[in-house]
């Protein structure tokens, strides 16, 4: 017969990630403290009037480098393919000529390692699936909760930047992404990008057309080192990533929640970024 006087301790969660994230600098587990509170507050202040927010040295410096370790192996196997597309990511509007900024072609070329690349109990995959890491993305967007996408193949994935690879000029078609830095190139591979050009009700073709041309004094250059999680407004801001350049790759984790269960891709959307559907 149980006893019902006894006491059992609950498992230390916050063990699952004291290796990983630095929790002194961002308080997952107490985000309700002064000191969660003023973290959560800077970020959204961040996020509304930057359109971006990073998380400088989110990831441990030993936790990188395993990460590194792990993936390193599988590198070789990353799916390449070069795209050229519009800035907005659609199929090009006959209602304006070719060189007009909404038909205006752009250049992506890198290489992706898929989610079933991504061994289980790998430093990505701890991160990803973390409820703490989930539930603090989720506060700071101020929605309900976050899910894992259940994508067997678009849920967690790493892009390689090879010499040379770049990606071009556009707007994402999600609201946000969120991204961990894990190695940058020796030069070259700067994210740059115009916050807000864009809104509901007013494309500004004007300030795009000066971006591309590269006339638009704006532009700004979001540095993130390895270890640095950064979240991103995409859908109004327009952004890049610059040609690499030297022989070290970029590699950039992408981590894919939605504030539904159950989110797939299609299979036109797995072959054009992975080549296989499955």
């Amino acid at each position: 017969m149980a006893n019902s006087d006894a006491v059992y301790d609950a498992p230390d969660r916050s063990a699952e990630l004291a290796g990983l994230v630095d929790l002194e600098r961002y308080p997952l587990f107490d985000l309700a403290s002064d000191k969660g509170a003023a973290l959560l507050s800077r970020c959204r202040r961040q996020l509304e009037e930057e359109g971006a927010c990073v998380l400088p040295g989110f990831l441990l410096p030993e936790a990188v480098a395993l990460a590194r370790a792990e993936l390193e192996p599988r590198i070789s196997e990353a799916y390449y393919c070069e795209k050229q597309h519009n800035p907005y990511l659609d199929e090009d509007d006959p209602n304006y000529p070719q060189d007009h900024p909404r038909n205006r072609p752009q250049v992506s070329d890198l290489g992706a390692l898929a989610d079933d690349q991504i061994a289980d109990g790998t430093v990505l995959r701890r991160l990803y699936l973390s409820p703490e890491v989930q539930a603090f993305v989720a506060a700071l967007l101020g929605v309900a909760a976050l899910y894992p996408y259940e994508d067997p193949l678009g849920s967690l994935n790493l892009n390689v930047f090879q010499p040379g690879q770049q990606l071009g000029w556009h707007y994402d078609n999600a609201d946000w992404a969120l991204t961990l830095m894990l190695q940058q190139a020796e030069a070259g591979g700067v994210y740059e990008y115009v916050p807000w050009v864009r809104s509901d009700t007013d494309e500004n073709y004007d300030r795009v057309a000066k971006i591309l041309d590269g006339t638009d004094d704006a532009v700004r250059r979001l540095s993130m080192a390895a270890g640095a999680l950064v979240l991103f407004r995409g859908r109004k801001s327009i952004h890049r990533v610059t040609p690499v350049e030297g022989n070290r790759p970029r590699l950039i984790a992408v981590l894919s929640y939605d504030t539904q269960p159950g989110v797939m891709l299609t299979d036109y959307n797995r072959r054009l970024f992975y080549g296989r559907a499955n």
